[in-house]
């Protein structure tokens, strides 16, 4: 766990993340990374079984972060954002290719970046991103899986989706030929932003992740947050990023 704070102009952005590999599984899929210098943050999570889904979210991570760390690649808008997310696709999918696991290992992926006194994020697969402000979560992305498709649709209400297995049925992810696509777009004005896996917003209902957010000291808020889900079986990876402007 770590945060970290900087300073450009009036505008200080603190950085927190922590990420657990849960009370079920045996190793951690997720990966996670922070950078409150260069204003920053990418969380993915692997999937394809042991080993597999590990180097899907490392390689997609590392890839994003090389990308925005490099000087001459302009992230001044969501559709550059759109631009790193396929480069890091296709690193994942040359990865699969070398190893002889195309098709079998891919990874979700949540970009976040600040640009001058803008905020824009990318996003693949069922990671969140949400924004908090005067007390009120709202989730910004919306999850690309079987069961929202069917809310859409109109065939499954929020509850319903909430409980339903097809929630875990991935319509879009990193590294999976032909399975991929990101959502991009400007994060609105707030106090807070949270990113997670699905080993949160499975298990935690939005209301209790909302009055978790409250929390004023950011890493507290963190490793509330990171119990909620362990309390409730942590039958998954978990990893949570908090951004405080």
């Amino acid at each position: 766990m770590h945060q970290l704070n900087m300073s450009d102009g009036e505008v200080t952005v603190k950085m927190t993340s922590r990420s657990h590999q849960g009370l079920v599984r045996i190793n951690n899929e997720d990966r996670v990374y922070c950078d409150p210098v260069a204003q920053f943050a990418v969380l993915a999570d692997g999937m394809g079984g042991l080993l597999a889904g590990e180097i899907a979210s490392e390689v997609a991570v590392e890839t994003a972060c090389d990308l925005l760390l490099d000087a001459t690649i302009s992230r001044a808008s969501p559709e550059d954002l759109r631009a790193v997310s396929k480069l890091a696709n296709q690193a994942v999918v040359k990865r699969a290719e070398a190893m002889r696991y195309l098709g079998k290992m891919g990874t979700t992926m949540v970009i976040f970046a600040r640009h001058k006194e803008q905020s824009f994020f990318a996003h693949t697969g069922d990671s969140r991103l949400y924004t908090y402000a005067s007390g009120i979560l709202t989730q910004i992305t919306s999850d690309h899986t079987l069961a929202q498709q069917m809310v859409e649709q109109g065939k499954l209400t929020e509850a319903e989706a909430f409980q339903s297995s097809k929630r875990h049925v991935l319509t879009q992810a990193i590294g999976l030929p032909g399975v991929f696509a990101a959502d991009v777009g400007e994060v609105p004005a707030c106090e807070r932003i949270l990113i997670c896996s699905d080993g949160l917003s499975d298990l935690v209902e939005s209301d209790e992740i909302q009055d978790i957010m409250a929390t004023l000291d950011l890493e507290e808020c963190t490793n509330l947050l990171l119990k909620a889900a362990l309390d409730r079986g942590g039958r998954d990876n978990v990893t949570v990023a908090l951004i405080e402007f």
